[in-house]
């Protein structure tokens, strides 16, 4: 668990600016309610996102500049149980900043890996516009009312 000091050799728990190694056979559950905003996480193991089941209106943030997937796995939620509370994933940084080869900056890249992400069941899942809005309107009229 990210919150025990155990994970972090018994020191202590990432801050701001430092990068995170998920080695293979590690599975590591997030369950800090808002993070430092790091560096780079690097996952070979499992980076896993678990709902707050007793509290669906929970928030949890989660802050990096790459996330980077390598052979490992990113879950947030299961297929059995999605994610139902709220979770803010962002990604930080600039245009300018170094970038990841073939996959950029402020990016999650993943990499003969998987990234899974579940949620509740959205109906419908996707719509039209009405018409087509201008550049830099501010609201846009949809066919038909969605809950997303």
């Amino acid at each position: 668990m990210w919150s025990s000091d155990n994970t972090w050799g018994g020191d202590y728990a990432p801050i701001d600016g430092d990068s995170v190694y998920v080695p293979t056979g590690l599975n590591l559950l997030v369950d800090i309610d808002s993070s430092p905003i790091l560096n780079a996480i690097f996952v070979e193991g499992s980076l896993i996102f678990a709902p707050n089941e007793t509290n669906s209106q929970h928030h949890r943030t989660f802050d990096a500049r790459y996330i980077y997937v390598q052979g490992g796995r990113m879950q947030v939620g299961t297929e059995q149980y999605p994610y139902t509370s709220k979770i803010t994933i962002t990604m930080h940084g600039k245009a300018s900043d170094p970038y990841l080869p073939t996959y950029g900056n402020k990016v999650i890249g993943v990499r003969e890996g998987d990234l899974e992400m579940h949620g509740p069941v959205r109906t419908p899942t996707w719509t039209t516009m009405e018409k087509t809005e201008l550049p830099g309107a501010k609201q846009i009229t949809l066919r038909r009312a969605v809950d997303w």
